[in-house]
């Protein structure tokens, strides 16, 4: 194992190996102050993500070094299949955010940065894996209710059949009664 130019540790893949080193790891040892940009790749389930993630996980990483504390910045995207929660048919969607950290060696932090979260580091740590991090961001950035697209019509409440294919023979029932006090409230 080495370390490539720019301070990233290479890391072999030994199938099985539930210990194996993140590919989610920065190497903040050597690092100079100032900006630094890397790219990171590793596949969904390396980062701890399911099934429903079929493609590499790829993000774009900023570390800005200062003598005390690293801010680092990372936008991040990946690719998903999906169970539509209203038709029920599989699509696929790319997932994408961002995020920012500031790590520091004691408690105090630049007030001046907009960031997510502030984490401690010891000032003997060599390197900030970012995997948890990518893996939780990854999480929360998909949507509550999954639809394969905003004017999905869902399944028909009487026969099943998905109305997005076709049309189906189920009498048209208006509004329920109770609700049509609402109704009213919204026509004037």
């Amino acid at each position: 194992m080495g370390t490539s130019a720019g301070g990233w540790k290479k890391t072999p893949r030994y199938p099985g190996n539930s210990e194996r080193v993140s590919e989610f790891r920065i190497n903040i040892s050597n690092l100079p102050e100032g900006v630094h940009e890397r790219s990171l790749e590793a596949a969904a389930d390396h980062l701890g993500l399911d099934a429903r993630f079929s493609e590499q996980v790829r993000a774009a990483a900023k570390v800005e070094k200062t003598s005390r504390q690293l801010y680092l910045h990372v936008e991040f995207t990946t690719r998903g299949t999906f169970t539509c929660d209203r038709c029920l048919d599989e699509f696929h969607k790319e997932v994408s955010g961002s995020y920012g950290v500031v790590y520091v060696t004691d408690t105090q932090a630049d007030d001046g940065i907009e960031i997510d979260e502030i984490q401690v580091i010891s000032p003997e740590a060599n390197y900030i894996d970012l995997a948890e991090d990518v893996r939780q961001f990854v999480l929360l950035a998909l949507p509550q209710k999954m639809l394969c697209r905003e004017e999905c019509a869902g399944l028909c409440p009487g026969c099943g059949v998905n109305r997005n294919r076709s049309k189906c023979s189920c009498p048209n029932e208006g509004i329920d009664p109770r609700w049509e006090g609402l109704r009213n409230l919204l026509e004037n």
